[in-house]
């Protein structure tokens, strides 16, 4: 029985996308002489989360007996203006062979159901697309300013370092501070330098190279919504998943993400932790949420996740 190398590769991009947004899907039929010269329907299909059809086509495609191993037989944008949850691209050969392959998936979210955030959001440092962003989701925001606050503070802090004696001194009071990235964290030569850790530790890159590494996310109200409980599914969290975990920092009171690699050498650290500090908190984060806000619907729902859990909602 030898292995009849003939094949449908599928290719749905981008595969988290936002409902009415257009999606490149194509397709590509591996022959390798596996089919005489003929022709053959290839029948496409796109089915949304309880296997409605969403799109379906019937392609010809033209076998000659010079024919490449590999020809695009199909290419298509196609809006996703259906409810949210899995989508499934299939292809199938409806005479004259069977292919392998055959199936890819990508998931469609819809920006009314993301959770409403309630508290207001105190903006430390400048990240004026941020701000624009924050406005336009009807998220209520102040910048951090001098002098006592009347209520516990949700600080989310970007792209710019802020005025860090006075973020800590919040911390220490109550305020849950919640960094969208650790390079803001640096001083001098030291990557986490401002930590008010004794261990501070530094965010370093965690590489796979054949060998990828294995990503993680524990069931945690920062993942509601989101798979979690277990490795990360690379389909659904491919942009949001970093090169870059933090090590060597005291343990943190939440260890929610991280990353191991155990292939040619062994690292690991976290990319999603809470400390406690004082009478508040801190969110250490690299997950690449903030470079994908506004075009990942993961990297939104997981802000506004991160938002609710640092206000306690």
């Amino acid at each position: 029985e030898g292995f009849a190398p003939l094949r449908l590769c599928l290719f749905a991009e981008p595969v988290n996308v936002y409902r009415g947004t257009r999606v490149r899907f194509e397709a590509v039929l591996a022959n390798e002489d596996a089919l005489v010269p003929g022709e053959y329907p290839v029948r496409l299909l796109v089915v949304g989360p309880q296997n409605q059809r969403i799109f379906q086509k019937t392609v010809n495609v033209t076998i000659a007996k010079e024919s490449p191993f590999a020809s695009p037989i199909f290419a298509e944008d196609i809006v996703m203006d259906g409810p949210s949850g899995r989508y499934r691209f299939l292809a199938s050969l409806e005479r004259g062979g069977a292919a392998t392959g055959g199936e890819t998936e990508f998931h469609v979210a819809d920006p009314t159901e993301m959770p409403a955030v309630k508290a207001d959001v105190v903006l430390a440092g400048s990240d004026a697309e941020l701000t624009q962003w924050l406005g336009d989701h009807g998220i209520r925001y102040r910048a951090l300013a001098a002098g006592e606050p009347s209520q516990r503070e949700v600080i989310l802090v970007s792209k710019t370092p802020p005025a860090f004696e006075e973020l800590w001194r919040r911390v220490e009071r109550g305020a849950t501070a919640v960094f969208l990235s650790p390079d803001v964290l640096r001083k001098g030569d030291q990557s986490l330098g401002w930590l008010p850790l004794a261990n501070k530790g530094a965010a370093s890159p965690i590489r796979g190279w054949l060998y990828l590494k294995d990503e993680w996310a524990k069931r945690h109200p920062i993942f509601d919504s989101l798979p979690a409980g277990g490795l990360m599914d690379y389909t659904f969290y491919r942009e949001i998943i970093p090169d870059t975990v933090l090590t060597g920092q005291d343990p943190p009171a939440e260890a929610v993400a991280g990353a191991i690699k155990a292939s040619q050498d062994y690292s690991s650290g976290l990319m999603l932790a809470v400390y406690e500090s004082g009478a508040g908190r801190f969110i250490l984060n690299t997950l690449r949420i903030r470079e994908n806000l506004g075009s990942h619907p993961v990297a939104e729902r997981l802000l506004r996740n991160l938002l609710n859990y640092a206000a306690g909602l």
